[in-house]
């Protein structure tokens, strides 16, 4: 089997990828929407030509040639770009066979997915904020929400005065002990400021603390790391190995969060997956996409010891309000008393609604 055709799909903000093969099977893959027409120019460009004519099924090999055939313009868009690629490649070797993804990975390890409702939103009131998350925990089941703490990159600010530690005690009175709370900064503070605040949040239980300062600075998100007893979270942003083995080896942070359609796919979310687990570091994925970037994350923690937190599952996917909305026809993504299925139809399991995505194209 070949590769005859790579494409990126510009979706709005959205950027999906189609591969295609001579022996009449498609793959189906999604990259992480930070610039979906930056994005797709490198796919085109930079990726499609050493794609083309390969085996899909060789993920390793291919994904190898992908990263060194471009590695004099390696970084995050590159990493995002071949995310899409691969994702479409595993599609189609579990299409091939008949067989879901996560059993050419492994096998089952779990068949639930823990997850955890995720808020976007700074522009809302404590009061606000924590009424939608009750809502959602008594509708769905929840077990753990995440707020939008600081004022992104902000440079110890608040998005209000006062907001995030009210946000934190509002959230904890209401939705009552035993829904665990994760706290979000977006790289918002100083290592002064992050400690200062996370010793408060000490006193309400908040389950872990995602990117206190700029992802970039080790050695102020160490510190608070270090501080702290309460757990800090990374690594979003991340799509190197040995970046991940840094955080890790270097103790500066103490969960990590790769993201399928960001880290250059599947394979080497496993391997961080299994970094993690020699360094006794839980995964609690990144993810903000309602469709294929979702089925990514459940395929990884189907086969990941280490995804042994509740999982990232976006407040906008849940209630229907993202642009991609109405797209997925299969697998059903309905949480069930907190947890999503696992996709078992063969690949990822993914079913576009055609016409739903050619609108989306033409939008």
């Amino acid at each position: 089997m070949k590769i005859t055709q790579v494409e990126p799909l510009i979706l709005g903000r959205s950027l999906f990828v189609r591969v295609r093969t001579d022996e009449g099977i498609t793959g189906i893959g999604e990259c992480s929407p930070m610039n979906a027409p930056v994005v797709a120019a490198h796919i085109e460009h930079s990726l499609a030509p050493l794609a083309v004519g390969h085996d899909p099924t060789q993920v390793e090999l291919l994904t190898e040639r992908l990263f060194v055939g471009t590695y004099k313009i390696a970084g995050q868009t590159q990493a995002m770009a071949t995310s899409g690629i691969e994702l479409a490649c595993w599609d189609i070797a579990g299409k091939a066979l008949g067989v879901p993804v996560w059993r050419l990975l492994g096998g089952l390890y779990r068949d639930r997915v823990p997850v955890y409702a995720s808020s976007g939103r700074r522009n809302t009131t404590p009061e606000e904020e924590a009424a939608d998350l009750a809502r959602l925990v008594e509708a769905h089941g929840f077990q753990a929400v995440k707020v939008k703490i600081g004022q992104r990159w902000g440079k110890d600010e608040d998005a209000m005065p006062g907001r995030s530690l009210a946000l934190v005690k509002e959230c904890r009175r209401v939705l009552g002990e035993d829904v665990a709370i994760m706290v979000d900064a977006n790289g918002a503070y100083s290592a002064p400021r992050a400690i200062a605040l996370g010793r408060r949040f000490e006193e309400y239980g908040v389950f872990h603390f995602e990117e206190p300062c700029p992802y970039h600075d080790d050695e102020s998100t160490a510190k608070v790391a270090a501080a702290l007893d309460l757990p800090v979270a990374g690594g979003e942003q991340e799509w190197d190995l040995l970046r991940f083995k840094t955080l890790l080896a270097n103790r500066v942070v103490d969960a990590i969060q790769p993201d399928a359609i960001k880290t250059g796919g599947l394979l080497r979310s496993k391997k961080i997956g299994v970094l993690a687990e020699a360094f006794g570091a839980p995964v609690t994925q990144h993810n903000t996409q309602p469709t294929i970037g979702t089925v990514a994350m459940l395929h990884f923690a189907a086969v990941c010891p280490a995804a042994r937190t509740p999982q990232e599952y976006s407040i906008s996917a849940i209630t229907g309000q993202h642009r991609l909305s109405g797209l997925l026809r299969e697998p059903d993504l309905r949480v069930e008393d907190g947890c999503l299925r696992v996709p078992d139809g063969p690949g990822l399991g993914v079913v576009l609604d055609d016409e739903k995505l050619a609108a989306l194209r033409t939008a």
